[in-house]
Parts: structure tokens; C-alpha cells; sequence
């Protein structure tokens, strides 16, 4: 029942996200916070109580999800602006690689925290390398925000990217 009473709190997310766009530059925040809150709820009906770590966990992906999606976003830019949407990516088109890769430290940066809060193996923290590596050289160093097909590539690569993550999850709780 507890899972059920704060699946209700997502649903007036769920139903103004669509409008972020016509009015702030933060859809993807917003987006955030409305797309991870299923990270909370998952916490919930397992423990059936919010703790600290699924909150920080939530505060991470929302993070992760701001990033990714604005590079999304660069694929529209010039349709997005012609009609008026507003995004991270119009916001930060001068200097997307430095806001994305703020949004990323703060994911990564989140992680570590995870990995102490849990009590993590070491080989949790060595295998953190491969999304850091993904996250910054494969996503943000290899980005080209005028080309299309490199930024929808990128958005891509964050399947893979939950994958190393969910690996590196079961790492450091296994091992």
C-alpha cells in the first residue's frame, strides 16, 4: 500500500511533463524526475521504506538523464527553435560538453556515494572505470553537437551504459 500512496505522487508528473517544453528551458530536469521516480518506487515495494540510498540513487540517474537527454536534444535544436520548445540543449548550445559533463560528475560522483553507502567491494570501484570512460570519452569527447546521427548514437550508448552500471551494481554487491 505504501508503493501504491506514492505512485500516486508521480502521476501529476507524468501528466504535466509533456508542457515542460513550452515553458522552461529544464524539460529534461523535469523529465528526470518524473522518468527515475520509478527507481523509488522499485525501492519501495521491495523494503516497503525509503531510505537515504534510494533517494541518492534518484538524485543520480536524474542527473544521468539530464545529460543524456539534452544531447538528445541537439538533434532538433534548429526544428526546436524555429517553434519555439524550449530545452537544456537550446540553453547550453555554446557550451553543451561543459554542462553535460557536469550533469555526468554529479551521476558519477552519486555512484561512488552509492558504492560507501553499501558497503561496496573494491572491485565495485575499479569497475567504475568503464562508465566513466563511456560517460566522458565516448559520450561527451567524441560528441558533435552539429551532427545528428553522432548525437542520437550517443543518447543510444546509454543502453549499453545502464548495462555496464547494472553489471557494476551486481559487482559490487556479489564479489
Amino acid at each position: 500500500y505504501f508503493t501504491i500512496f506514492i505512485a500516486l505522487g508521480s502521476m501529476p508528473l507524468a501528466f504535466t511533463y509533456p508542457l515542460m517544453k513550452r515553458f522552461t528551458y529544464w524539460p529534461q530536469l523535469f523529465l528526470g524526475v518524473t522518468f527515475n521516480y520509478g527507481l523509488i518506487l522499485g525501492w519501495s515495494s521491495i523494503f516497503s521504506e525509503i531510505s537515504l540510498i534510494p533517494i541518492v540513487f534518484y538524485i543520480g540517474a536524474i542527473f544521468w538523464t539530464l545529460g543524456y537527454d539534452t544531447i538528445y536534444g541537439y538533434q532538433d535544436i534548429i526544428d526546436d527553435e524555429i517553434i519555439g520548445v524550449k530545452s537544456t540543449s537550446i540553453k547550453f548550445k555554446n557550451n553543451p560538453k561543459k554542462f553535460i559533463s557536469f550533469c555526468y560528475f554529479i551521476f558519477i560522483g552519486i555512484l561512488i556515494f552509492i558504492g560507501l553507502l553499501m558497503n561496496f567491494n573494491y572491485f565495485y570501484f575499479l569497475f567504475l572505470l568503464l562508465p566513466i570512460g563511456h560517460l566522458f570519452f565516448l559520450q561527451i569527447y567524441k560528441l558533435n553537437i552539429e551532427d545528428p546521427t553522432s548525437c542520437l548514437s550517443k543518447f543510444k550508448s546509454n543502453n549499453a551504459l545502464g548495462l555496464l552500471i547494472f553489471f557494476n551494481l551486481l559487482i559490487g554487491k556479489i564479489l
